[in-house]
């Protein structure tokens, strides 16, 4: 028993050790409104590389923190 808690810990530390907070801030070049910036992006893992992505496609420029 007492294995399986330790791997068990051992597990989601490693796990939550990967999936560190990242940050960036990201602007956009509005011919009508000049330029944008938005508020600081900061998520973990896929959820932040998803929404870097969607900025991206948007035309949007964006610099990790």
């Amino acid at each position: 028993m007492k294995k399986i808690i330790i791997s068990t810990f051992v597990l989601v530390s490693l796990l939550s050790l990967n999936s560190c907070k990242k940050c960036s801030t990201c602007t956009f070049e509005d011919p009508t409104r000049g330029t944008l910036t938005s508020e600081d992006v900061c998520q973990k893992g896929k959820a932040y590389e998803q929404t870097m992505k969607q900025y991206e496609d948007r035309g949007w420029s964006c610099v990790k923190k």
